[in-house]
């Protein structure tokens, strides 16, 4: 039984040490002055999401329509995003 909760328990808990890491390096990146610092923490930020949409939210083995409504999700987010961007450039 042991071997089965550790089989069960070992990617959550390495996808969270991952988190734990990126979060390190987000917080390390705050307080060193970088040329490219915002670019660096929206990768960071983009991996965390990556990492908790496919592990803790099960999108791994999650059937077609839960990743189309992910993925349109997230181009709805990029829409809306691009329409303020836009309308704040115009100004």
């Amino acid at each position: 039984m042991n071997s089965r909760w550790r089989e069960l328990l070992w990617p959550e808990a390495a996808v969270w040490l991952a988190l734990v890491v990126l979060l390190a390096t987000t917080l390390a990146a705050a307080f060193i002055p970088m040329r490219y610092g915002t670019a660096a923490n929206l990768g960071i930020a983009v991996a965390k999401a990556i990492l908790v949409a496919a592990f803790f939210m099960h999108l791994r083995r999650a059937s077609g329509l839960d990743r189309l409504a992910s993925i349109l999700g997230l181009l709805w987010l990029a829409l809306l995003i691009g329409l303020v961007v836009a309308d704040l450039l115009a100004r």
